[in-house]
């Protein structure tokens, strides 16, 4: 049978394939451990250092380094991308190679970091701007109703933040796709919600996992992070080798080898 394809845009239905990111992302691990733990870890002391700095400036009685505070938090997010990109990045080449039919199982290589981190910081401000203006819309929209009826007012509030919420999850493959792929912001975004779309329970099952472990790490007083983090990147990256179902050789090497 030829290859499935969904009938709106005419691309090839993807699959996650979820009960072999495990043993992938324990291959890709293995093999450069400490630079995976390296890079987490300068993404952690950016995080926590502009943070605490921030937040001592913050509580200052002058006010120009209250505007310093706030300022230095503000730059810390998109420093803090540099490493998690970097982090992404390596761990997509960490990964063993899937099956031949596995979609993007060859992807642009030749991609340079400082294009791949712009285009992260591109998504994220995209991504951030749409989420904000939703949420304050959502709000001016409910307060608006609340004079007239708190039913209609609670109603919004319930359906917007809904609709927020499966907008946001439909996302949640972006990032890792837009370094795998090579993919500009809109077309990783577009990609994210095709492939939630036709993965919903496993895309679920993947967000439960990561949390799961992520949790485990924050037990560690913090510091099981250091090998969590890197292990998400790894789940992350390797669900972006995705599979188009009914192809013949697409069961074939299931497994890593």
């Amino acid at each position: 049978m030829a290859n499935s394809v969904d009938n709106a845009g005419r691309q090839p239905i993807e699959r996650l394939p979820i009960t072999t990111i495990i043993p992938r992302a324990w291959i890709g691990f293995s093999q450069a451990p400490w630079r995976c733990v390296g890079l987490t870890a300068l993404m952690l002391v950016i995080l926590t250092g502009f943070g605490v700095i921030a937040r001592d400036l913050q509580q200052s009685s002058h006010w120009w380094l209250a505007t310093l505070g706030d300022l230095l938090l503000v730059i810390s997010i998109p420093t803090a991308l540099i490493p998690l990109v970097a982090l992404l990045r390596l761990a997509d080449r960490l990964l063993p190679p899937g099956s031949s039919n596995e979609s993007g199982a060859d992807p642009p290589s030749n991609r340079q970091l400082l294009w791949v981190f712009k285009q992260t910081a591109a998504l994220a401000l995209l991504e951030g701007v749409i989420l904000i203006g939703a949420m304050n819309l959502i709000r001016v929209a409910s307060a608006v109703m609340a004079g007239h009826s708190g039913v209609f007012s609670n109603l919004i509030l319930v359906l917007g933040g809904t609709a927020l919420a499966i907008w946001t999850l439909g996302q949640s493959l972006a990032l890792p796709l837009l370094v795998h792929h090579g993919h500009r912001p809109l077309a990783a975004m577009e990609h994210s919600r095709r492939l939630v779309q036709t993965n919903r329970l496993k895309v679920l099952a993947l967000l439960g996992l990561l949390l799961g472990i992520n949790l485990l790490g924050l037990m560690g007083a913090c510091l099981g992070l250091l090998l969590s983090l890197p292990i998400s990147a790894l789940l992350l990256m390797a669900s972006c080798r995705t599979q188009t179902p009914w192809v013949r050789e697409s069961r074939q090497n299931m497994l890593p080898t």
